[in-house]
């Protein structure tokens, strides 16, 4: 886990980020252009199993190549 100035250090310059919005019931999941200048939602994973939801993620990141996830958290639970 890295803060967001550390991790532009660490990234390649061009490639894929994927981002992650954790809820209890489902995943939210989007991701950038290659460029990173437009994020697009692509899947909402239902959680069922740690196991199960980890492969469907693995699945997603290798389908489009993500350099990276970011993941939201929450600030608000309102």
């Amino acid at each position: 886990v890295v803060d967001f100035p550390e991790l532009k250090t660490l990234l390649v310059r061009e490639g894929r980020l994927m981002a992650l919005d954790v809820g209890s019931k489902t995943i939210g999941v989007a991701t950038s252009d290659a460029l990173r200048m437009l994020a697009t939602p692509i899947s909402t994973v239902k959680r069922t199993k740690l196991a199960a939801d980890l492969a469907a993620l693995d699945e997603m990141v290798r389908k489009h190549e993500a350099k990276a996830l970011v993941v939201g958290l929450p600030l608000n639970m309102d």
